[in-house]
């Protein structure tokens, strides 16, 4: 029996994406939810400015915190991208690897 490789890399490329698709779900909302939540907090503090309810300095400062907050973030959300994409080559790999193993014992 002759192995159909192309067949055996569109199952493995199938794998992988099947395996980053939760993660890249969850990045996706996280991004969406961070975004919003953003949006609100800069809105808040330029309304505030212009109100003059909070000083310039204080908008600074509160800019200042918020890009601190955001570094946090990219830096977790760092660690789930690197993950979903781990677990994505993990599969293509294991998928392709099962596939020629079962291949090499039937020709054995």
């Amino acid at each position: 029996m002759a192995l159909d490789f192309d067949k055996v890399f569109q199952e493995a490329l199938t794998a992988g994406i099947n395996a980053a698709k939760p993660g890249g779900k969850m990045v996706e909302d996280w991004l969406r939810e961070s975004a919003l939540a953003n949006e609100s907090t800069l809105r808040g503090i330029a309304d505030g400015v212009k109100d003059k309810q909070i000083s310039r300095d204080t908008a600074s400062m509160l800019l200042h915190e918020n890009g601190r907050a955001l570094e946090s973030e990219a830096a977790a959300l760092a660690l789930v991208i690197r993950a979903t994409a781990q677990a994505a080559v993990n599969a293509f790999l294991n998928s392709l690897g099962n596939a020629l193993s079962s291949a090499l014992k039937l020709a054995i």
